[in-house]
């Protein structure tokens, strides 16, 4: 996975087709990294995305609908200064490298036309974004979104005033230029026994390893430029130079075991059955599906670190709690053993001695009359040790009920934490995680918040809705606030209720009117979503449980979420979301 420079052409490519002559009229800031422009044109609005982000840099029209802050950065408010109100003139990249630039025809504070750029550096942990300015000849920078000043280890100084110029060239030929004579007498001259991919990156500008890598595997699979053949090897490179120089690309994801974990602009087949293959239509598409459920989840993520850590904390406890209950319990087995010295000195105190350590007796409960050994305290007689005996066995008998309790409420309690980061993966957006702070507020685990209690008021539940096969809606609660509203204030008796089982998971509810009879269809689509909103979405053959709603009970004084059912059916399904949403 890499936005190289030859996805970098194929992505400017489209790009330019698509914005120029654009007229920008809002300018978003996301994440501290991206800037998302949305701009007019032939009737339509158009989003393009600028991301400076090291794992994801890169440069693309989108169709991604992100949460926006409710101030914008000091970053997006210089390009909103600048750039709203101007039309996009070109985009182009600067050689054979990921230097990216859009510029604009605007004005500058007088109302004289003049030209801005808006300059994306894609280059791993370096990336970076320039807001520019023409000055006689140069671009100066007005703002940028990562500065580097003398404090910083780097050989590169950019801050707002300075005149902008490219990052160092790298000691690198540019692959398209390249000659198969100029290709032979390199690979001679590169260490025999390096691998030959590594020899396609070190020698060449903008090239990924998985460019570098499908090369060598078009080419033979040689493992090292040793074993490659010099003919082959040049004709995979300038095959695939060709295409970059023709503009002729495949946008495709790979993927492996239902997930994409690489992106590419031609069509991938070093991976010979491992992985598949998916092409698109088009670049822009191509990224929204690699990137757009990825980046949720760790938006997601970044937002609920608090719930994380509240859960963390409160899970700390209970697992250190746990063992000593049990540890606990094993102790009050040992009532039984009391009780039985209790009685046997009672029933042979005529033949104890006063200041005995211990006392041997008859067993008269045992068949066999074996001789029990029983430890006795010196200092009392042995009435006394009797009582004493007597008493240790109804402490632990009481201690044993009252632990046993304890121990299946803290195991309550640690399921009931399992059930809300499965909540916390599947939230979507800002109002599902303040439901789940607010639930774990009521729950105890986290400070009463009046303001959050009157947020969340305000808020609406909004639960996920599909629809099956058969046309039958199927209600989705994403946390346990909502799971108990489809279920239990929703829901109708005739209504199928589905929960994964054994398992932390949201509740589906299937609506369906008194006289309707689902089809099979219908009832695994609706299993199918309650296994992929649970704890074991990447499971397979994953149980679900099922039942109409009327054998849905809650229990008085549950956990949010907490329901118990009876006269149900199980399903054996694949996780999947394959109902249209509603």
């Amino acid at each position: 996975m890499a936005f190289d420079a030859a996805m970098a052409r194929a992505v400017v490519n489209e790009t330019k087709k698509s914005v120029v002559g654009a007229k920008v009229e809002k300018i978003f800031q996301p994440t501290k990294d991206e800037a998302v422009i949305v701009c007019r044109t032939d009737r339509q609005n158009i989003k393009l995305l600028v991301c400076a982000n090291p794992s994801s840099a890169r440069i693309c029209v989108t169709t991604l609908e992100k949460e926006n802050p409710k101030t914008p950065p000091m970053f997006c408010m210089l390009l909103r200064k600048h750039l709203v109100g101007t039309v996009i003139e070109d985009v182009y990249m600067y050689g054979f490298d990921r230097v990216i630039e859009i510029k604009f025809a605007a004005y500058d504070d007088l109302g004289y036309p003049c030209e801005k750029y808006l300059t994306a550096e894609i280059m791993g942990k370096f990336s970076n974004l320039f807001l520019l300015c023409g000055d006689g000849g140069k671009k100066k920078i007005i703002g940028l979104l990562h500065h580097a000043d003398i404090t910083m280890n780097t050989r590169r100084r950019v801050l707002p005033g300075m005149t902008y110029e490219l990052p160092p060239p790298q000691n690198k030929a540019d692959p398209t230029s390249e000659t198969e004579a100029g290709f032979i007498e390199k690979l001679s001259n590169y260490p025999r026994e390096r691998s030959a991919d590594k020899f396609i990156v070190d020698t060449y500008l903008g090239l990924s390893p998985l460019l570098a890598r499908e090369c060598v595997a078009r080419a033979g699979g040689a493992d090292s430029v040793g074993e490659c053949s010099p003919r082959m090897m040049w004709s995979a490179f300038d095959g695939l130079m060709k295409k970059i120089r023709e503009n002729d690309f495949t946008p495709c994801a790979v993927i492996l075991d239902g997930k994409p974990f690489e992106y590419s602009m031609i069509e991938i087949v070093q991976y010979n059955g491992i992985a598949k293959t998916q092409t698109f239509a088009a670049f822009s598409e191509m990224f929204d599906f690699y990137y757009g459920k990825r980046e949720q989840a760790e938006l997601m993520r970044s937002k609920a670190r608090d719930i994380d850590a509240v859960i963390s904390g409160a899970r700390h406890k209970l697992t250190k709690k746990l063992p000593l209950l049990k540890g606990e319990l094993e102790e009050c087995d040992k009532a039984d053993e009391y009780k039985l010295w209790g009685d046997l000195i009672t029933a042979s105190i005529y033949m104890l001695t006063k200041k005995a350590d211990f006392c041997e007796v008859v067993n008269y409960y045992s068949d066999e009359l074996e001789t029990v050994k029983i430890p006795l305290d010196i200092k009392l007689t042995p009435s006394q040790n009797a009582a004493l005996y007597y008493k240790k066995y109804n402490k632990y008998k009481t201690a044993k009920k009252i632990l046993s309790e304890q121990i299946q409420k803290t195991e309550s309690e640690l399921y009931y934490l399992d059930t809300v980061e499965n909540s916390v993966r599947i939230s979507e957006n800002e109002a599902d995680l303040t439901e789940i702070r607010l639930e774990l507020s009521q729950a105890g685990y986290a400070p009463k918040n009046a303001q959050l209690t009157k947020a969340a008021a305000k808020a609406k539940l909004t639960p996920k809705y599909f629809i099956t096969s058969g046309g039958y809606e199927c209600a989705v609660g994403k946390n346990n606030i909502q799971n108990d509203y489809i279920t239990l204030k929703a829901a109708k008796k005739s209504d199928w209720w589905f929960h994964v089982k054994n398992s932390p998971g949201s509740h589906v509810v299937m609506t369906c009117g008194p006289d309707e009879e689902p089809d099979a269809r219908d009832f695994t689509e609706a299993a199918e979503l309650a296994a992929y909103f649970s704890g074991l979405r990447d499971g397979e053959n994953v149980a679900v449980d099922y039942t109409k709603i009327r054998n849905v009970k809650k229990p008085a004084g549950a956990a949010l979420g907490y329901v118990t059912y009876s006269s149900n059916y199980t399903a054996y399904v694949d996780p999947k979301c394959e109902c249209k949403a509603k």
